[in-house]
């Protein structure tokens, strides 16, 4: 075997090593966001999982799939009224999607007439 030819093979087997190094980390990454912070639950998945949690916080009226200034879906969280107190219970990211905050003032449904 010539040197070219070993070479081609040690540069395959290299490169089928790490493909295979990175395709195991990535089926056994038991966390909701990879490690370089891409996430990995769609954002309507980590909505629905989290609406609960954020409905039951004093002064949130509604939560949604929003948009931040530069298009970057975010779950956006609707608040009667800013407070610091409000802010500090609601996180800034969830499953590795950002959150907003929407000062919507309280939400009542419609008369019907």
């Amino acid at each position: 075997m010539n040197f070219t030819r070993a070479k081609q093979i040690c540069v395959t087997a290299l490169l089928l090593g790490i493909m295979l190094m990175l395709n195991c980390t990535k089926a056994h990454n038991t966390n909701k966001e990879s490690e370089i912070g891409v996430p990995v639950l769609d954002i309507n998945e980590v909505m629905k999982n989290h609406t609960q949690e954020l409905m039951a916080i004093e002064g949130v009226v509604g939560v949604a799939i929003g948009e931040l200034e530069d298009h970057t879906p975010c779950i956006l969280v609707m608040i009667v009224k800013e407070t610091d107190e409000i802010k500090a219970k609601i996180p800034n990211m969830l499953d590795g999607h950002p959150v907003s905050l929407l000062v919507s003032g309280e939400i009542r449904p419609m008369d019907g007439n």
